[in-house]
């Protein structure tokens, strides 16, 4: 089973992180499920650049990895097996589910509300949105009725990446919050605070939990 903490038995937020900063968070995390009163579960076992992605695209440095586009798949993945299985586990039925993901899995949390309606709320520190087509894509879509909240963070730095595709993710997440806005009765929140890309993360977490479980 995924790492996981329980704190609710009805609410419960699933987080995609980067490896990089998942030892560093423990006790963090453990601070807001008890604050806020929710049970956390880590997802493991994460292709980062193929399972996040909706559909292939170049990597973004020279000589990357190319994006894989196998979202789909790990969706399927997540909604009818692990989600099932954790809350069996863990014993918790009727949930409000929340997704969250930083980076890459800020853009899969997102894209996933247009094609599953596993999560009522939705979080996204430092998504990847400016993702190839992403938004082009949101404009021809719609979200999931079930969705109740979205909440994006973004570092106020972040839109002087080096990389011309990176720098356009504060354009183009104020324009998937507000496609969203348009096309959902959800409570929508973006958000331009403090750091780069990501960094420092704990204080977006305990923003990204005050607006959607405060």
């Amino acid at each position: 089973m995924p790492s996981s903490i329980k704190q609710s038995s009805n609410r419960i937020c699933y987080m995609i992180l980067p490896e990089g900063i998942r030892k560093d968070l423990d006790v963090g995390l453990n601070g807001l499920a008890e604050k806020y009163g929710v049970s956390l579960v880590v997802i493991d076992h994460v292709d980062w650049n193929d399972d996040l992605t909706p559909w292939p695209a170049v990597g973004v440095f020279k000589k990357a990895k190319p994006f894989g586009g196998k979202a789909a798949a790990f969706l399927d993945k997540l909604a009818n097996e692990v989600v099932p299985k954790t809350e069996q586990d863990l014993g918790i039925e009727g949930a409000e589910r929340t997704l969250l993901g930083v980076s890459l899995s800020g853009l899969f949390a997102v894209w996933s509300a247009f094609n599953a309606d596993t999560f009522a709320n939705i979080i996204s520190i430092s998504g990847s949105l400016w993702y190839d087509g992403l938004v082009e894509w949101m404009e021809t879509q719609m979200p999931s009725p079930r969705v109740e909240k979205v909440c994006m963070l973004l570092g106020e730095k972040e839109k002087n990446a080096k990389d011309k595709r990176m720098a356009t993710v504060e354009e183009c997440t104020l324009a998937a919050a507000n496609l969203i806005k348009e096309k959902t009765r959800a409570s929508v929140t973006f958000e331009l605070v403090e750091g780069t890309h990501f960094s420092p993360i704990m204080p977006r977490l305990e923003r990204a939990f005050e607006v959607v479980f405060g």
